[in-house]
């Protein structure tokens, strides 16, 4: 009779012997354990009353193991189980200065386990830990696998509580409005013209009239939005928000009480490469103008002196911080992919996800216009309230978590691109085929008290309190890292796979490889769906299907948004 056989005709009380008897080899043992899992899911009063009698054994099989396997499968029974005197075993597990690490590692990994579960004896243990866990997270000793882990338990387990506004849009409808209805409501606009979808005009007094156009394919709903978060933020500041940091925030013109509108004529020729929406959905703001001056100008008369530009990103850090605290969340401060390609193929849509390290798509060109700039954040079609349905991804408690490490990521990889855009045409590959050398554009003191200052800014505004302890990783390795990394462009090539190919009918797979640069005589030579295409879409951080090529980045952000997390916490959030 097989052991398996012998098993599933074990019932109760027989386990305990199982178990016990030192001379049941390991693999039964291990078997057993399993049945004993089992059972928690038909009769979990059975079952405890069962591991109540194992727990002795069970914690010898973890701490003083002969077995690794076996000391899995009894730490794990004890994460299924979930109650006070199973919790407390992983609990003193993780606390005890006694534990090796690897041992600690696996019973952070089985209490977050627990905690996914819905577990509140684990999240409470989570937060009976903090010092401990906060320990480990910024000590340099610590191992990379265990500060993972102290990470991820404790922004799974931390009940962090983040009020946020109840958001009601407006029902959709829409006036018709024409240029003369728009100026009208302004004084002495002239010189019109477009930046990028938006017709602007110069007024008088410092300001600009911007009439933003959806894009062609957008739903006018992001407008609807966009416009109901001008006057959330117009109505916070009147309350006292941001009277100690300058953030302009549109004056939003409104047309028979609604602020979204269908244009009737446009009065000069819109640019050929603008596509925008054949309704002409759009709506009317006044505000500085110096909207449109970005951190990262490519232009020398209109890039920032080196105290503008350390101003500007520790402005925009608090305030990104100082929003999301209030549960106010921009989703796209830049737009981040792994892979902008497979948009319509991944079920995560190419976005990126920066605690897995993969690859980070066409870095430089996603810094291109972003969301913020010297007016502070803007682009208000990206923001939601932490009270909504966050996207996928972010819908658990370490949601938040994440959306804070995308604003570091973004705001790091903007200062990044300000160096690169002095020279912006030294960019991928030379005639050799030998990757292009810029780290000479790098000023290697500015970047670092650039960084420095994001960092702090951010923790300040999130936190409301200045974090005034070391920083806990080696900052100018990280400024030498992303030096090397951001200033030679290595990874350039990507790879247009045939299913992606399938996907695009003929004059799409046309039209993409024009904007990828190939001439009309070098498209004929491409098959669709023929085989995968190697294209130099660069410059990437990471091969194609890679791990991105500055993990120390990605580390530091890791650490430094789990303290906000912590710091948020302790400071009664």
């Amino acid at each position: 009779m097989d052991n398996s056989y012998q098993l599933k005709k074990l019932e109760g009380f027989d386990l305990v012997e199982v178990i016990s008897n030192p001379k049941t080899p390991c693999h039964i043992k291990q078997k057993a354990i399993r049945t004993l899992r089992n059972i928690i899911y038909k009769d979990r009063q059975l079952a405890w009353k069962i591991i109540e009698k194992l727990l002795p054994v069970l914690e010898t099989f973890i701490i003083h193991p002969r077995d690794n396997d076996l000391q899995r499968e009894a730490l794990w029974l004890l994460g299924y189980v979930r109650n006070h005197l199973s919790i407390g075993i992983i609990e003193n597990l993780i606390a005890s200065p006694q534990t090796p690490p690897l041992l600690k590692e696996k019973a952070l990994r089985v209490l977050g386990f627990s905690i996914s579960r819905g577990s509140k004896l684990a999240a409470q243990a989570v937060e009976r830990l903090l010092p401990i866990l906060e320990s480990l997270i910024v000590s340099t000793q610590t191992l990379d696998g265990l500060k993972k882990m102290a990470i991820k338990t404790l922004v799974k387990g931390l009940p962090l509580k983040v009020d946020s506004p109840k958001v009601e849009f407006p029902k959709e409808s829409y006036n018709f409005v024409s240029i003369d209805d728009i100026l009208s409501k302004v004084r002495s606009p002239h010189n019109p013209r477009f930046i990028s979808r938006s017709l602007v005009y110069d007024l008088n007094d410092n300001n600009i009239l911007v009439i933003k156009i959806l894009k062609e394919k957008q739903h006018p709903s992001s407008l609807l939005r966009e416009g109901y978060w001008i006057k959330y933020l117009n109505k916070l500041k009147t309350e006292g928000h941001f009277t100690d940091v300058r953030f302009d925030i549109p004056q939003l013109l409104e047309f028979c009480g609604g602020y979204v509108i269908k244009l009737t004529n446009i009065p000069i020729r819109i640019p050929k490469e603008i596509k925008l929406h054949p309704d002409k959905y759009a709506i009317c703001f006044v505000i500085s103008k110096e909207y449109f001056c970005y951190p990262n100008e490519t232009q020398p008369e209109k890039v920032l002196s080196w105290q503008e530009i350390k101003e500007v990103m520790a402005r925009c850090a608090y305030l990104l911080g100082y929003l999301t605290s209030l549960g106010i969340i921009h989703t796209e401060v830049i737009p981040l992919f792994h892979n902008r390609i497979q948009i319509g193929r991944r079920f995560d849509r190419g976005l990126y996800r920066w605690q897995f390290k993969g690859r980070l798509d066409r870095w430089l060109v996603s810094c291109d216009w972003p969301n913020f700039g010297k007016t502070g954040i803007r682009d208000f079609e990206h923001i939601i309230s932490w009270g909504e349905k966050p996207p996928g991804g972010y819908q658990d408690r370490s949601g938040l978590y994440r959306f804070i490490g995308n604003h570091l990521l973004s705001l790091f990889l903007v200062t990044g691109s300000y160096f690169r855009n002095r020279k912006r045409e030294m960019t991928g590959w030379d005639h050799k085929g030998n990757p292009v050398d810029a780290r000479n554009l790098f000023n290697k003191s500015l970047f670092k008290e650039i960084i420095q200052a994001i960092l702090l800014s951010y923790y300040k505004g999130f936190v409301g309190k200045e974090y005034l302890e070391k920083f806990p990783f080696d900052l100018d390795n990280l400024i030498q890292r992303a030096i090397e990394e951001m200033g030679v462009d290595r990874h350039m090539e990507e790879r247009l796979r045939i299913e992606d190919q399938q996907r695009m009918s003929d004059e799409e797979f046309k039209e993409f490889l024009i904007t990828k640069g190939y001439s009309g005589e070098e498209i004929k030579r491409f098959v669709k769906g023929k085989e995968d295409i190697i294209l130099l879409s660069g410059p990437h951080l990471g091969g194609f299907n890679e791990l991105i090529s500055l993990p120390e980045m990605i580390d530091a952000i890791t650490i430094w948004a789990a303290l906000c997390i912590i710091g948020k916490y302790k400071n009664g959030f």
